[in-house]
């Protein structure tokens, strides 16, 4: 194995910690138009979704926790809250996905799940804080929003997997 063969191998195994990082810090990118950043799609959750369910052993439990830590650094939430969700995300993906086939309508209902999850964590912990100020329709949206572009970033990294050929 050749120095160019092994860079190449470990940034392959690298790239979805990567895809994942950067899609987090677009999603909160001040990019929307004014008044609606909070209904942004959850781009970061949707690529860490695609990833546990079609290659678990590159994103593993540690890359899992260091992204739910800069999710919650990026939103400004309290910090934990987004670990919690994106390892309990892990665990369900896992225990859904165990032997069986990679089926894209599994895929997108563990995406539909997990969006699920990691608003309904996020935003229990910010009702608590914030109980009379928190407007719930925008979760409702977010959700909605999520759900709209999820199909574009689920097959442009199903394009970048098979260009990866891991």
């Amino acid at each position: 194995m050749n120095i160019y063969s092994y860079i190449l191998l470990n940034t392959y195994k690298t790239m979805p910690f990567f895809i994942i990082l950067i899609l987090s810090i677009v999603s909160v990118a001040p990019i929307m138009p004014s008044g609606s950043e909070e209904i942004a799609p959850l781009l970061g959750v949707i690529s860490l979704t695609f990833w546990i369910s079609y290659k678990p052993e590159l994103i593993g439990w540690i890359p899992t926790i260091i992204i739910g830590v800069i999710n919650d650094v990026l939103y400004g939430s309290m910090l934990g809250v987004s670990c919690i969700a994106a390892v309990i995300i892990r665990i369900i993906i896992i225990k859904l996905m165990y032997n069986r086939d990679n089926n894209i309508i599994i895929t997108f209902l563990c995406l539909g799940l997990s969006l699920i999850i990691w608003l309904l964590v996020n935003n229990t912990f910010r009702g608590l804080y914030y109980p009379d100020l928190y407007n719930y329709y925008n979760l409702i949206f977010q959700f909605l929003v999520s759900i709209v572009i999820s199909p574009i970033v689920v097959f442009f990294q199903l394009f970048l997997l098979k260009k990866m050929s891991i």
